[in-house]
């Protein structure tokens, strides 16, 4: 499994700190084509709700109205799916309205009154703006989603500014007269869409009253959440309820804010941190975690009383970003911070796989971004349904899923055949329609799309030498490899005296640009950034030309430019490598352009 490197030089920042894995191709840089930052008030009051009939839906296995839940349950769920009126609302936002905002609600008693309806709105938030996000009831949902599929290679992103959706506050899970994010009022459950009949911790009857079904607020299957950005497998997502969403998700970031009773005497999970690369139980933080994970194969025949769903694979900076099918959060939020401190995310699907970044102030561990790549195939463990084009998938892992339960059987057939294709759609927010509650503000929700004419890295795999190396897997090589992403491993390191590091162009090129990506820029101390150096170009080796003579620095990444020269080589010379006592010269990679 490999990471890609970060190329776009208009978002990079050399406070961002970029971990694990390296990639022989290189990923795009990007170009921005969407930007909205909600200074532009909308008012959805005057877009009506719209009864959900359930006549239309992406699937009939567990949408809202799918059949598994009938054959798992029998007759009684379907009285309990028509005990209530769902309603949904859709408007358009942004330029060309590229951006949908999506809500659902439940009238409970059907009187056409929607108890608790859920809202997207806009406000200003200090010098910014910001859609404010709110559901006050676990039954409705909200979310941004585009109002198109994405291009086959693009970059999602955005900044979270506030988030409550559960989660301790200050040590405590209860805050605010909310328990973990939920109200205390009146009943909080995952009716009528439960746990498979057979799951333990209740009796499994669907006959039972709305209050009796699994308690989200808390208990065994108490857990609040919020999906900070997720990819998807199919065409105009809107909220529905949380089983469903198993079963259609490729990759995603999210929150997993479980109320103690559901950890009960385990761990509840583990947590990285990324400065140590250690983990932690989840019981012993705060439980506003971050989920940077993918999903694999489903199991095509789930069990009487199971439901459908994927096999989930996290990703960490303990794990050196290898996806892993186990339980791992890659970082903490702290909302006590917010809005002062605010949270960016944000995917990219590049022509090898999925990158999921998360940058921000994280618990324990300080300002940081975390950024992984899954390619779309790891040692035949796919990312499902990753096809955006037929192109792409020849139909290795096609399969059935069928279920044989206790009121009915059925088979679905081809749920990934050659010749398919399932263009990707993002959602940010509360997807789940019969659990999560709580409100959250976000802004600057951009779009970026591959730059056809973006220039050209002219030492990108080209011939290098140096001085020395450290290590057998830190020769020069790596710091042309179009990555500075793959782990300690993927650098440039030499010790002693006279250190230098040589790129041979391989005929005279025009040069006028050289950038640097230094020890922060490959996950190690900001100290180690190099300090004190020299920049030289040369057309036969021999001659050499300073053109740069950086001194004092203390970036991760730097950009030298001089009057456009001929050269075909060049040549840095690390005078200080570092700005506490480490002796050693680190390189992550170093780039060379026309201008």
């Amino acid at each position: 499994m490999r990471l890609h490197k970060f190329v776009a030089a208009t978002l990079m920042a050399s406070s961002l700190v970029f971990v694990p894995l390296s990639s022989a191709v290189a990923a795009p840089t990007w170009k921005l084509l969407y930007s909205e930052n909600f200074g532009t008030a909308f008012n959805s009051d005057t877009v009506p709700w719209v009864r959900d009939t359930y006549a239309t839906g992406f699937d009939n296995i567990t949408d809202d109205a799918g059949l598994w839940y009938h054959n798992d349950y029998g007759s009684a769920w379907d009285t309990q799916l028509n005990s209530f009126a769902t309603y949904r609302k859709e408007f358009r936002v942004g330029q060309d309205g590229w951006l949908t905002a999506s809500l659902s609600a439940r009238d409970f008693n059907k009187d056409g009154v929607i108890e608790q309806p859920p809202s997207i709105t806009t406000q200003a938030l200090g010098s910014e703006h910001v859609a404010v996000l709110n559901v006050p009831e676990s039954t409705g949902g909200a979310i941004f989603r585009p109002t198109n599929r994405l291009p086959d290679q693009y970059r999602i992103e955005y900044k979270l500014k506030t988030l409550d959706f559960g989660g301790k506050r200050n040590g405590t899970i209860n805050y605010n007269g909310k328990i973990n994010g939920y109200s205390t009022t009146g009943c909080k459950t995952q009716h009528p869409w439960g746990e498979g009949s057979r799951s333990a911790g209740w009796t499994g009857d669907a006959s039972v009253p709305y209050c009796q079904w699994q308690d989200d607020r808390e208990g065994p299957f108490g857990y609040n959440g919020f999906h900070y950005l997720s990819i998807v497998d199919f065409a105009n997502p809107a909220p529905r309820n949380n089983h469903f969403w198993h079963y259609h998700r490729k990759v995603l970031m999210d929150q997993f804010a479980q109320h103690p009773d559901r950890i009960g005497t385990g761990t509840g999970g583990r947590v990285c941190d990324s400065n140590t690369n250690t983990y932690y139980n989840y019981r012993d933080g705060n439980f506003n975690t971050v989920n940077m994970w993918m999903s694999g194969m489903p199991n095509w025949n789930p069990g009487p009383g199971g439901l459908p769903g994927n096999s989930q694979w996290f990703m960490t900076s303990c794990s050196g970003g290898a996806a892993e099918n186990q339980l791992s959060s890659a970082a903490e939020l702290q909302p006590e911070l917010m809005p002062n401190t605010y949270y960016t995310f944000a995917i990219e699907r590049d022509a090898t796989g999925y990158t999921l970044e998360a940058s921000g102030n994280f618990a324990r561990v300080g300002q940081k971004t975390l950024r992984f790549h899954r390619n779309f195939v790891v040692n035949n463990v796919p990312i499902w349904h990753y096809n955006t084009t037929a192109a792409e998938y020849n139909g290795q892992f096609n399969g059935t899923l069928t279920q044989n339960d206790a009121h009915g059987s059925a088979s679905w057939p081809n749920q990934w055949p050659a010749g398919s294709a399932y263009p990707d759609y993002f959602v940010i927010g509360d997807l789940y329609t019969n659990v999560y509650e709580g409100s959250a503000s976000l802004t600057d929700i951009k779009l970026f799309v591959p730059d056809t004419a973006a220039p050209t890295n002219l030492a990108l795999n080209k011939p290098a030498t140096a001085s020395g190396q450290c290590a057998a897997t830190e020769g020069p090589e790596k710091a042309v490899n179009g990555s500075w992403t793959g782990g300690n491993a993927d650098k440039w390191c030499a010790l002693g005296s006279n250190r230098f590091l040589r790129v041979d162009l391989g005929s005279p090129q025009t040069v006028g640009k050289v950038v640097l990506r230094h020890a922060a820029a490959g996950g190690e101390k900001a100290s180690w950034n190099t300090k004190d150096f020299d920049i030289q170009v040369s057309t036969d080796g021999n001659t050499w030309t300073t053109v740069a003579s950086p001194r004092g620095n203390t970036a991760a990444v730097t950009t030298h430019t001089f009057t456009p020269r001929q050269a075909r080589y060049i040549r840095l010379n690390i005078i200080t490598p570092t700005s506490d006592t480490d002796t050693a010269a680190r390189i992550y990679e170093l780039e060379a352009y026309a201008s």
